[in-house]
């Protein structure tokens, strides 16, 4: 009985023995399985994306071709843009061909826009005046000085008589330069306020005086500056300014005299008219 009792004890524990020692051999074919299931899953990623790269290395040359459009489907249409155009060397000599019946187009009704703005820019600007004769106020022999050194002032207003047998007379000189004496002579016209001056006409007695036309706002020789000039003149000199100014003094400036038919040179002035805009 007693062998029988430790033969039953020795038995119950190798059972349990044996159990405690297969009882990791489950979780051991778990984490195997584990093992493998992880590797089949990286072989198919590694697949995928192989199948992925070859795909894409083997259509990154070939342009996508568009589907066509079923029968009865409406396809919109989108405006051509210089940017849609494609660049490829295909397309290149049908840019220009289908762009221009735009440029001309473009090209044909810039005419006619330009056109249309002249005409309303010439509809709403209104016609300039045409210069008149303007009324002076007086005329003043003058100098280098100035009006203090003018010659034969008491005979100035002569200057607008419009009689040539009595007009106004420089000093008379044995040379047409003064013999460098004085800068030169002339007559100051004071038109009496600030007038736009067109033009200043002078009626002369004789040939080959040079003077000059000067414009300002004071009596002064420094405020004249000249704004024309002609040489070697005789009978009726027009001075034009390239540009209308707006004065109020006019000074006719003689730099060389022409000759009085007595051996001596002079000035002989008997008409001077101004034209412009009050």
């Amino acid at each position: 009985m007693v062998n029988e009792r430790d033969e039953a004890q020795r038995s119950a524990r190798q059972v349990s023995a044996a159990r405690a020692f297969d009882l990791p051999r489950p979780a051991r074919r778990r984490e195997r399985r584990r093992v493998k299931w992880a590797a089949t899953l990286v072989v198919l990623v590694f697949a995928v994306i192989g199948v992925a790269g070859y795909e894409f290395a083997a259509n990154a040359g070939h342009p996508q071709r568009a589907a066509a459009p079923r029968p009865g489907a409406k396809v919109a249409s989108a405006p051509v843009t210089a940017s849609s155009v494609p660049s490829s060397p295909a397309l290149a000599g049908a840019g220009p061909a289908s762009t221009a019946p735009a440029s001309t187009a473009s090209a044909s009704t810039a005419p006619a826009s330009s056109a249309a703005a002249s005409s309303a820019a010439a509809t709403s600007a209104p016609p300039a005046a045409p210069p008149r004769v303007l009324a002076v106020a007086g005329v003043t022999a003058f100098g280098p000085q100035g009006t203090a050194d003018g010659q034969n002032p008491q005979n100035a207003a002569r200057a607008l008589s419009g009689d040539a047998a009595t007009p106004w007379l420089s000093d008379w000189y044995a040379s047409p330069d003064f013999f460098d004496l004085p800068a030169g002579t002339g007559l100051l016209v004071d038109m009496g306020r600030t007038v736009t001056v067109a033009s200043v006409r002078v009626s002369l007695n004789g040939h080959g005086a040079s003077l000059k036309l000067r414009a300002g706002a004071r009596p002064a020789p420094a405020w004249l500056p000249a704004v024309a000039a002609v040489s070697d003149a005789g009978g009726v000199v027009r001075l034009t300014p390239k540009a209308p100014v707006h004065v109020r003094y006019l000074l006719l400036w003689f730099t060389h005299l022409p000759p009085d038919g007595a051996g001596t040179y002079q000035a002989s002035v008997y008409q001077i008219t101004v034209k412009g805009q009050p």
